[in-house]
């Protein structure tokens, strides 16, 4: 019996899974990018873009050895409907310690995001907050691991009110 209960827990969270990726797939047929510096220091620094009147917004304090090239790309499908933000490191491996980050959306209702790490691999969800309300990521302070090489949020235009 306990074995059907891990089974039905493991099915349960595969399948919720699924589900997960296929609600926030987007075809990505329009893609504008910035290339920026991520500067070490341990200033508060902030590098947006715009597309359509929605700002993506990726602020960040940072300690290391010297800036590297990251880049903050905004895709959205043909109808302009759903839109994605991801802000990562191109060349891979980022070698600073971020001591803070948060990627916001403004103007589009957050739907889901995430973050990770080194290697690009997940960060732990303790490590990370999507805030809805605020339309962001950001990390959580005190369990924030430090390593970050891509942060995402996936958000959709709000009905109109007829």
């Amino acid at each position: 019996m306990l074995i059907s209960n891990d089974f039905k827990c493991l099915f349960m969270l595969i399948l919720g899974f699924i589900q997960w990726v296929s609600s926030y797939e987007m075809t990505r047929d329009y893609e504008e990018a910035s290339h920026f510096d991520v500067m070490p220091g341990g200033a508060v620094l902030s590098h947006e873009k715009q597309l359509d009147g929605f700002t993506c917004k990726f602020t960040y304090a940072c300690q290391g050895g010297t800036k590297e090239g990251w880049q903050l790309t905004i895709n959205t499908n043909t109808d302009k409907t759903k839109y994605l933000c991801s802000v990562q490191r191109p060349d891979g491996k980022s070698y600073l310690f971020f001591q803070s980050f948060k990627l916001e959306f403004t103007g589009l209702e957050v739907k889901e995001g995430y973050a990770m790490g080194a290697n690009f691999k997940p960060l732990s969800p303790s490590e990370y907050q999507v805030d809805f309300q605020k339309h962001s990521i950001s990390d959580v302070a005190g369990k924030f691991g430090s390593q970050l090489e891509k942060v995402e949020l996936y958000g959709e235009k709000g009905k109109a009110e007829l």
